[in-house]
């Protein structure tokens, strides 16, 4: 028997990189998971296609967010798990941000966990309790330079996380966030196109690890699991950091003069 079966969940973000991963790992370990995307489904769910299904929602609409929630509740009168994936990432500064461009990111990365959160909450507190997991990032920790209004939102989503964990335990709700580093995903590989030479920055970034590599979908898609089963019960309100040590270390080489 898996870890989670009989549960379900939702992963909104969930047809793509770490999404999708989590998605795979849930599926593999007995969940029921519904996936939801802004867009269609390019790709489909080929293992256990038979307990993965998707909706079409944009987690920053709220009458979106009411949809997908209840029709998870509905498909198998249960909401175990939520994990608030879905993210959007803009390359700029304060300056050059425009107020649309900050409401779109915002209402996306933070807001959309705030909904979700919200209207999961009631159907978990009915049922006796759940687990929500936002995926916040390092950029909530240590500033990436140009990526104002990404950081802002991160460093809101590990608040957030927090205060859910305080305010929903008495109802046998855990929340826990978990910051990614540098991930094999299209938005990574987006970030090495646009340097004057890609395959260097790779290097460059590689260098930066202790662990001597980037991290994959799968390796946050292990600490959902985690975070989401019975193994981690006491475990709510925190802020798990999963990025082969980049941040770790100190910015300044000791051998470079």
């Amino acid at each position: 028997m898996g870890k989670l079966e009989g549960k379900t969940a939702i992963v909104t973000g969930g047809t793509r990189g770490i999404g999708r991963a989590i998605v795979e790992r849930f599926v593999r370990e007995g969940a029921h998971v519904v996936v939801a995307g802004r867009g269609e489904l390019r790709l489909p769910f080929t293992t256990g296609a038979d307990r993965v299904d998707f909706q079409r929602a944009d987690v920053s609409m709220s009458e979106d967010v009411v949809r997908l929630i209840q029709y998870a509740s509905d498909r198998t009168k249960r909401l175990d798990i939520l994990i608030n994936n879905a993210g959007i990432e803009m390359e700029k500064t304060v300056e050059h941000t425009t107020e649309d461009e900050w409401d779109q990111l915002m209402g996306v990365n933070l807001k959309g966990v705030f909904l979700c959160s919200k209207y999961a909450i009631p159907h978990m507190r009915q049922q006796g309790g759940g687990v929500i997991i936002n995926l916040a990032s390092i950029s909530a920790l240590v500033a990436d330079k140009g990526l104002a209004a990404y950081n802002a939102s991160k460093a809101g989503v590990t608040g957030l996380t927090r205060s859910i964990a305080v305010d929903h335990g008495e109802d046998g709700i855990r929340c826990n966030a978990i910051c990614p580093g540098w991930i094999e995903t299209d938005m990574l590989k987006q970030t090495f196109s646009v340097a004057a030479d890609p395959e260097a920055a790779r290097r460059a970034a590689i260098s930066r690890h202790p662990v001597g590599r980037l991290g994959c979908p799968e390796d946050i898609a292990n600490m959902a699991l985690w975070l989401s089963c019975d193994e981690s019960e006491f475990v709510t309100g925190q802020c798990f950091t999963a990025d082969g040590g980049l941040i770790a270390g100190s910015p300044v080489d000791p051998a470079v003069d």
